[in-house]
């Protein structure tokens, strides 16, 4: 082995290290994100007696103009068919309602009632809010590095494809 393949054998070990906090501080957030006993929590403070998938729902709809059910399910990152679901759920609760396209009748568009975004914006205010506590002892300098590194993250790994190779 030369010197050269060395180097970048060295250089992969030390990347590998540095990242096993960077992995394990993605997966405990991910975990914490989608965990249904933080979301009961959430829902507690903000008064919201919805699953955790309907609650996503309404939240991607919030304040927006209506939307069709497939562009509604983009903006949750959910699948149409649960989006549709979820749709009904909320419906029941008199959260959202669906209206005909005016311009394409055979659409279904889906718009949050007032009640559906009074729901939607307590919710955020009491994510907002446990944020703002968690955070409050980081110095505005740290804050706005992590925002900024995550936003970095994120349109890294969005911008970084998966190859076959790296299975091997």
């Amino acid at each position: 082995m030369s010197v050269g393949d060395q180097e970048h054998l060295d250089d992969q070990d030390d990347i590998e290290a540095q990242l096993q906090s960077v992995r394990l501080g993605l997966t405990r957030l991910q975990r914490l994100l989608s965990s249904r006993r933080v979301h009961a929590g959430m829902a507690g403070a903000a008064r919201v007696a919805l699953p955790q998938q309907a609650m996503n729902v309404l939240r991607a709809l919030g304040d927006r103009e209506p939307l069709p059910v497939g562009d509604l399910a983009r903006a949750a990152r959910m699948d149409t068919g649960a989006v549709s679901r979820q749709i009904r759920v909320l419906e029941e609760e008199g959260l959202v309602e669906r209206r005909s396209s005016p311009q394409h009748g055979s659409i279904v568009l889906v718009v949050a009632t007032p009640e559906g975004r009074a729901m939607a914006h307590r919710f955020e205010r009491v994510r907002g809010a446990q944020l703002s506590r968690a955070l409050i002892e980081w110095t505005p300098e740290e804050r706005e590095q992590l925002g900024k590194l995550m936003l970095r993250l994120v349109d890294d790994l969005q911008a970084t494809p998966y190859l076959q190779t790296d299975g091997d």
